[in-house]
């Protein structure tokens, strides 16, 4: 979710149909290694926890503000389900809810109202000047629509900023009261949660498709969907790039990349499997001549996860090599790397005609809008081919 990134990538090049590469869990026996913060973090986290209780107090005094955020979250200005505070107490800046904004919104009504009439720190009379200059967000990992009749009220938490899994937050209770609970994946399967964190997102706006003129063969990310939740609940949904490589390819680098595409998957397109139809360009132009003199030659396709925490992987895989059309593997190998991503799967696509050949048929992962589902580590995508 959050997308400062220093882009680094470990590969093994090889050749295999649709293996699946293990990947640890998150968490192992269940322990939550936290880091040490740094001063300014410790700020920033007390800092974020105040403005969990204000919100808190703000939908106890307010519930209505729940179904008015949501709906604003639910216009998907931004790659993921997230708001900015300045929306909420500014929205005239936002040139999308300009035209058609309420003005001021409920939610900054009630939050102006009760920093005057509560008593909480010396700090809260700076608070919304805090939350609008520091790009502060609030983050609805499940919209309240995902939940029972009985648990309409978002439990009200805050980034815990040293580790990504769990943090205290207050369950709201529909007679006023709340209690303090430990919010993390399995809490939001029963109770929605807002979570308030930092947040360096901008507005996601499509990749475009050139129009493509006649001749081209274009290379696409197609429809995508995901299985498996990367990231813990407060390090937002998952965010998936495709690419393809060029330059150097070593046993665990990459030089270039002749092209990138970042591929945003929500928590709950993930929990509900969701497929997500991106039609991102990967390739403008695949190109072999007709009498066949100029040949681009193969592409090496890449798909890694970003993680915004360094975490050593074992990576382990099987390749295959054909023998006598007989597919046999080549035995199992493992890797452990260190990095800020974590790989998932690498393609060598020799040519475009044994593409071809095959992209349009089941191998065994299904059929997707025509096209062939590659698979790997819990996430499933097409890669349409497109003639023109």
């Amino acid at each position: 979710m959050k997308s400062k990134v220093v882009f680094l990538m470990c590969i093994i090049a090889l050749v295999s149909s649709c293996s699946k590469d293990e990947i640890p869990a998150n968490k192992t026996d269940d322990s939550i290694v936290r880091r040490t913060l740094t001063a300014d973090e410790i700020v920033l986290k007390e800092k974020l926890s105040l403005a969990a209780q204000v919100v808190r107090d703000v939908i106890l005094e307010m519930p209505e503000v729940v179904k008015e955020v949501g709906n604003l979250i639910d216009r998907k200005m931004y790659r993921d389900d997230f708001i900015y505070f300045n929306d909420l107490f500014n929205p005239e800046e936002n040139l999308e809810l300009k035209s058609s904004g309420p003005g001021q919104t409920l939610f900054e009504k009630t939050f102006d109202e009760l920093i005057v009439k509560k008593s909480y720190t010396a700090a809260t009379s700076e608070l919304k000047v805090f939350l609008v200059e520091n790009d502060i967000a609030l983050y609805y990992p499940y919209p309240v629509e995902d939940y029972s009749y009985e648990n309409q009220l978002p439990s009200c938490t805050s980034d815990p900023i040293d580790n990504e899994y769990e943090n205290i937050g207050y369950q709201l209770e529909d007679d006023g009261t709340y209690s303090e609970v430990i919010v993390d994946e399995e809490y939001s399967e029963e109770y929605p949660v807002w979570i308030i964190m930092e947040e360096e997102g901008e507005i996601a706006l499509p990749t475009p498709v050139p129009e493509a003129t006649s001749g081209v063969h274009q290379l696409r990310v197609g429809h995508v969907m995901s299985n498996k939740q990367y990231d813990g609940i407060f390090g937002g949904g998952s965010e998936f790039k495709f690419c393809l490589l060029g330059g150097t390819i070593t046993l665990n680098s990459a030089t270039t990349f002749t092209s990138l595409q970042t591929c945003n998957l929500s928590r709950r397109q993930i929990r509900k499997e969701d497929w997500v139809n991106f039609q991102y360009e990967l390739d403008d132009d695949w190109f072999v001549s007709e009498d066949g003199t100029t040949d681009e030659g193969s592409r090496q396709f890449g798909l890694i996860e970003y993680d915004k925490n360094k975490t050593e992987f074992t990576l382990s895989f099987e390749p295959k090599l054909k023998i006598d059309k007989l597919e046999v593997s080549a035995g199992k190998a493992e890797l452990k790397v260190v990095s800020s991503e974590g790989w998932i799967k690498l393609d060598l696509f020799k040519s475009r005609e044994n593409f071809m050949k095959y992209n349009n048929f089941d191998m065994g992962t299904g059929i997707r809008d025509g096209y062939r589902i590659f698979c790997a580590g819990g996430v499933y995508w097409t890669l349409p081919l497109i003639k023109y």
